[in-house]
């Protein structure tokens, strides 16, 4: 335990967000206050198919990942196979305390082509995964809803 802040690089400069709401601040931006690192956001991850993977047709497939609610618990996870426009709950696995990661299972339906599958995470303080990145220099709590694309053939 050290007497007071640490000094090093790392914790005096670089583990820094910036001191607005939800730490985010125009591309190019200079000259921000800036505070350590205090908390995250939600975040999930499609982590059973790749993206541009290839599969046969089927109408629905089964996809899963894990999420993290930042600096909660994970409430829920939605899955979406049409860019988000509609959002499909999926069932939680073991809630292992307030700061683990939780496995996700789900079924998304698909149509031939590319099938842009979306993940979104909210947190048992009512927060969602933001649609648009969060942007600050250091890119910490970027967080936003990726894309994985699955082509059905």
């Amino acid at each position: 335990v050290l007497p007071g802040p640490d000094d090093q690089y790392w914790m005096a400069k670089a583990y820094k967000i910036p001191a607005t709401p939800g730490a985010n601040v125009a591309p190019g931006a200079k000259d921000f206050p800036t505070v350590p690192i205090n908390r995250m956001i939600p975040r999930s991850w499609m982590t059973s198919l790749p993206d541009g993977q290839a599969i046969a047709y089927e109408a629905s497939i089964p996809v899963g990942g894990i999420a993290m609610g930042g600096d909660c618990g994970v409430a829920k996870v939605d899955v979406s196979s049409d860019g988000g426009r509609t959002w499909y709950r999926t069932t939680l696995g073991a809630d292992e305390g307030r700061y683990s990661f939780r496995r996700w299972d789900g079924r998304v339906p698909l149509r031939r082509g590319p099938n842009p599958i979306m993940v979104r995470c909210w947190n048992t303080n009512g927060v969602a995964q933001p649609m648009k990145p969060i942007w600050n220099p250091g890119g910490f709590m970027r967080g936003n809803i990726e894309t994985t694309t699955i082509i059905a053939a």
